[in-house]
């Protein structure tokens, strides 16, 4: 008798749960996310007997035979019982047998697999041990290095005033001087988030970087962003200038743990340079001093434009892993 099993999760407030109390459990996974990202989703539990061990978020393609990263899902995968522990031996050794466990349930049962584990998964070594001894690429796990920053938004309930702040001195002085220009003209962020005008900015961004924006994301933005902000998993924030003009509109979503940068983008026609750091830095403060956040994850630093940007916030630059296996024409597809 196998010693773990996976099973499919059939109660969502216990999944939740799961999720907002496990290391490694992300917004990304719980239910009201992904219900409302507009893909085929599957949620797993492992059970040793009658006990859940771990948890696994998967997004699916549409036919449901390949596990498949998808960019609005930006961390996935497996997310362990805090009740294992995280220094105990016998807990590193659990851990391992379940990952290991789990790398070849979905190794035989879905064609291919891709998963965005979290930042704070750490043991990679059964998805690089899979099929070790095999010369063939496509029978392993292929890792994939990745970087977010984690900030650390606590300070803003030291002080009314920005200059004292330690986060403000830890800032890059390019920042600094970006928000004592916005707050000399006048400058204010809103608690308000007009979609369609959110989404005129970000595509005519995006366009002006060259890429597209597809009818089908567009499509499944829109729908994410009503569900998050109507679940109450989401705030919107609005920068109006001194001229009373909406030029920089930003995003975050947010567990029990911490908040999540999700999307942002400014009116391309402003020549208002601190607009990026003003709406960034009034989201923080709000969501430090009204709800309590304690750390936000800037989502992201790997690409150099927008890495850089949000570094200069200061921040710990953290790794995290997306792996990838594979077509196999053996794999099962799971009942």
């Amino acid at each position: 008798m196998a010693k773990f099993e996976l099973k499919k999760v059939d109660n969502l407030a216990r999944w939740d749960e799961f999720v907002e109390n496990s290391n490694e459990g992300t917004v990304f996974s719980l239910s009201d996310y992904l219900q409302g990202m507009g893909k085929n989703f599957q949620l797993f539990f492992v059970l040793q007997g009658m006990e859940i061990k771990a948890g696994v978020s998967l997004v699916l393609s549409d036919d449901g035979e390949r596990v498949i990263d998808d960019d609005l899902v930006i961390y996935n995968g497996l997310m362990f019982d805090p009740m294992l522990g995280q220094k105990d031996v016998k807990a590193k050794f659990q851990k391992f047998e379940i990952t290991e466990f789990v790398a070849n349930e979905l190794a035989s049962k879905y064609k291919s697999v891709e998963l965005a584990l979290s930042p704070f998964f750490i043991d990679l070594r059964p998805f690089l041990w899979f099929n070790y001894n095999s010369e063939k690429p496509e029978d392993k796990f292929i890792p994939d290095l990745r970087y977010t920053s984690l900030l650390n938004i606590s300070s803003f309930r030291d002080s009314d005033e920005d200059e004292e702040l330690a986060i403000f001195r830890n800032i890059d002085t390019l920042r600094q001087r970006n928000l004592r220009e916005g707050k000399k003209r006048g400058a204010k962020v809103e608690l308000d988030f007009d979609v369609e005008a959110f989404m005129s900015f970000y595509i005519e961004l995006l366009e002006s970087q060259g890429e597209n924006v597809s009818e089908e994301k567009r499509f499944r933005m829109r729908g994410l962003i009503d569900h998050l902000i109507r679940s109450g998993k989401a705030m919107g924030f609005t920068l109006i200038n001194e001229e009373k003009e909406p030029i920089y509109k930003l995003l975050h979503c947010f567990d029990s743990k911490r908040a999540y940068y999700l999307f942002g983008a400014g009116d391309k026609s402003s020549k208002d340079r601190y607009k990026g750091t003003f709406a960034f830095w009034e989201s923080f403060k709000y969501l430090a001093v009204e709800r309590k956040m304690n750390e936000i994850d800037l989502e992201g630093i790997n690409s150099p434009k927008r890495g850089w940007f949000k570094l200069s916030f200061g921040g710990t630059i953290q790794p995290y892993y997306k792996v990838k296996k594979s077509e196999s024409v053996e794999a099962k597809i799971f009942p």
